[in-house]
């Protein structure tokens, strides 16, 4: 597992660092204005529909079930499973994203709520070019579930990068003379890629295309059902997002995109370190439950949670007490002024706070998911929106952009602190003074990382200032663990 999780975190990272590059493009083209508010409130909405079936959602619930059929009926009918459900899927996604097109301005109206012409109008041509990325990404996800559970990760992964490398190319080819616009046709691009990419590998598994709608297999029922309360508990997190968008919408101008900026930043651990993790474990812990070896569960999982505090704790600190400078690395050129620069890094600090939270709410998810449990993360989910809208309510006026972050934080803390209890009670138990004790030596090791960084040499630019501040910050970090990760190496985890 372990290298696996390297190799797939590598390629995140490389993909994350595109992803910063991609975003730092859009801020210096773009800036933080009214047109960058209608681009993120049009792809939140595409990107909430692609949540509810690409990107892991459909193949949490798909993988167990094809592992089982294929157990007990050999690989043939477990094929059949798959191309039922990709081309169940096919249907499902053209119709919506045809919906999309034909019903943009109302769901504009519904989950963004932008109060000027300009923005609105904008944001409604940017919707009808993007709809159909859903139809891509959703076929995507599917083949990149059979991918990762037959250890093909570096194929599934990659698709990540293609679609950073397609809206680079697109904000420099199509940026001038486009505009925003050109921004749109680029996600659209990216979604087609992402499929097209991954059908070689996918067809060497499945040998062959098949057109088969078996709704009457009993693993098709099975999946429905248990898609229900997952879609919901997805369904409920994008609300969650929107919501926030929603307030901030009735901020300033470019708050919205402030919320959008920092959450790349905020996004970039998860998306290195948990959804990594998770795409590498899942398919092991599924075939474990399968098997009723739940001893490695057990195992599997705790050690995930200890791998997850480890790299996300450091970036926690980093995020939370740099905020401002790695903001100003990134971001501030071009149009992108000082004023956005201040804005957003205080919307990262916040947002910082409910990261190792936030990060291990996906392996506790999935952990439910291999014994079939919807219904607890769904009651989870929930509990944690309806904390997060509570607090957007008191405290964005005041607060603003502030205010939604921290509830962000504490909505992922209650989510986070449910799931580890559920799953403690009813499935596996849990070695929390073991883990515990991991967390606070992780956490003062890199607090003392951050004293010593504050003392790094300066170079005189404040760019090289705060790269030679996390590079000390790093080794520091590393140096501390040094002793553990030469003698005892991944057992560190264990």
């Amino acid at each position: 597992m372990f290298k696996s999780s390297v190799m797939v975190m590598i390629i995140n990272m490389l993909s994350r660092i595109l992803g910063l590059v991609r975003e730092m493009l859009i801020a210096s083209f773009f800036g933080a204005t009214g047109m960058t508010d209608a681009y993120f409130g049009a792809f939140k909405i595409s990107n909430f529909f692609t949540q509810l079936l690409g990107e892991g959602a459909l193949g949490s619930v798909f993988i167990p079930l094809y592992n089982e059929k294929r157990e007990l009926e050999g690989k043939e009918k477990a094929n059949d499973l798959i191309f039922s459900v990709l081309n169940l899927v096919f249907v499902f996604a053209t119709t919506v994203s045809i919906l999309m097109i034909l019903f943009s301005k109302y769901m504009l109206i519904i989950f963004v709520g932008f109060k000027d012409k300009a923005r609105f109008e904008t944001a409604d041509k940017l919707l009808k070019i993007m709809a159909f990325y859903f139809l891509f990404i959703a076929l995507s996800g599917i083949v990149s579930a059979v991918l990762n559970n037959f250890k093909k990760f570096l194929i599934s992964t990659s698709t990540a990068l293609v679609f950073n490398i397609t809206i680079i190319s697109g904000i420099l080819l199509f940026g001038k003379k486009y505009g925003i616009y050109g921004l749109g046709f680029s996600v659209l691009l990216s979604g087609l890629f992402q499929l097209l990419m991954q059908l070689p590998e996918f067809f060497i598994i499945v040998k062959k295309y098949k057109l088969v709608f078996d709704i009457k297999d009993k693993y098709i029922r099975e999946l429905f059902l248990l898609m229900i309360p997952t879609l919901i508990g997805i369904f409920g997190y994008q609300i969650n997002e929107m919501v926030d968008t929603r307030f901030a919408a009735l901020l300033d101008a470019g708050s919205v995109s402030a919320l959008s900026y920092a959450s790349r930043l905020y996004l970039l651990p998860i998306g290195v370190f948990a959804i990594s993790l998770s795409v590498v474990i899942f398919p092991t812990l599924s075939q474990a439950a399968v098997k009723k070896e739940f001893g490695v569960v057990k195992s599997q999982i705790e050690r995930g949670m200890n791998m997850l505090a480890f790299f996300v704790i450091p970036s926690q600190i980093v995020l939370m007490f740099y905020s401002k400078e790695i903001i100003a690395l990134i971001y501030e050129r071009g149009t992108f002024s000082s004023e956005n620069v201040l804005v957003t890094s205080q919307a990262l600090t916040f947002y910082s706070v409910g990261l190792l939270f936030y990060s291990t709410i996906h392996l506790l998810t999935r952990s439910h998911y291999v014994f079939k449990d919807r219904k607890r993360p769904v009651m989870s989910s929930f509990t944690g929106i309806g904390i997060n809208i509570v607090l957007d309510v008191l405290l964005y006026k005041h607060y603003k952009h502030m205010g939604l972050t921290f509830a962000t934080s504490m909505a992922a803390m209650v989510n986070y602190m449910i799931l580890l209890y559920s799953l403690n009670k009813n499935y596996i138990k849990i070695n929390f003074k073991k883990y515990i004790k991991f967390i606070v030596i992780t956490l003062v090791f890199s607090v003392l990382a951050f004293i010593i960084s504050t003392h790094a040499p300066k170079a005189g630019n404040f760019r090289l200032d705060i790269i030679i501040k996390l590079l000390v910050f790093a080794l520091v970090y590393l140096l501390f663990w040094s002793r553990n990760i030469i003698k005892k190496k991944i057992d560190m985890f264990g």
